[in-house]
């Protein structure tokens, strides 16, 4: 004779991942993004690799200079400009960081170099830079 019940479905059980994941995603959205390290208000002090010829000049435009980072948020300033926007971080390890911002695109990465934590220096050109102090 053939069994006439059906088997008993298994309860299903209520697993924690998709709560967990929510609130994993949560967290990365309202952390703003962008690279920790990069963060706060930096203020140029001085050009490195330009010729001997241009260095006053390439030293009053770098102090002139102000950087502010606040989560995936830019803000570079100069006597005579400003301009936002937002990056993203293509490369992060122990000694720089390199981004691409919404202005410039993935075709010009930026690439930030820290000497220690409270100094950076900004790559702005082969071999000349920009060093920056955080305030």
């Amino acid at each position: 004779m053939l069994a006439t019940h059906m088997p008993r479905a298994r309860p299903r059980r209520r697993t924690l991942a998709p709560l967990v994941l929510a609130l994993l995603c949560a967290a990365v959205a309202c952390s703003g993004g962008g690279s920790k390290r990069l963060q706060g208000t930096w203020k140029g002090l001085r050009a490195e690799g330009v010729p001997t010829t241009a260095i006053s000049a390439a030293n009053a435009f770098a102090t002139s200079m102000q950087i502010d980072i606040k989560g995936d948020a830019i803000t570079v300033q100069t006597p005579k400009d400003r301009q936002a926007g937002h990056y993203k971080v293509v490369k992060e390890d122990k000694g720089s960081v390199v981004i691409t911002t919404d202005k410039d695109g993935p075709s010009q990465p930026q690439t930030f170099t820290f000497v220690d934590d409270k100094t950076m220096r900004w790559a702005v050109l082969d071999g000349q830079a920009i060093v920056f102090a955080r305030q």
